[in-house]
């Protein structure tokens, strides 16, 4: 199981619940910084760690998120979900 993970020259601790979608530390500076993904392979554990690669990867916040703070990215989820299906 992935443990750590480097976005963009940053060395990120992975860890792993099976309580919420997912939590990745992108606020400047960086100190340690820890990615939280949803433990699993179904669907909603490829969303977060979607999600939450393109949040350390530098994504900002309103490309991912909409006004009420939902994440933006299902319709890639679904897509890359969809396609990774078909091979």
């Amino acid at each position: 199981m992935i443990r750590t993970h480097t976005f963009n020259s940053i060395k990120y601790k992975v860890e792993f619940t099976d309580r919420i979608d997912g939590v990745t530390d992108c606020n400047e500076p960086f100190e340690n910084p820890e990615m939280l993904i949803l433990l699993g392979n179904d669907f909603r554990a490829f969303h977060s760690a979607l999600h939450e690669t393109l949040e350390a990867s530098g994504f900002c916040n309103t490309c991912l998120h909409d006004a009420e703070g939902e994440p933006r990215t299902w319709d890639a989820a679904r897509f890359l979900w969809r396609w990774l299906d078909e091979k």
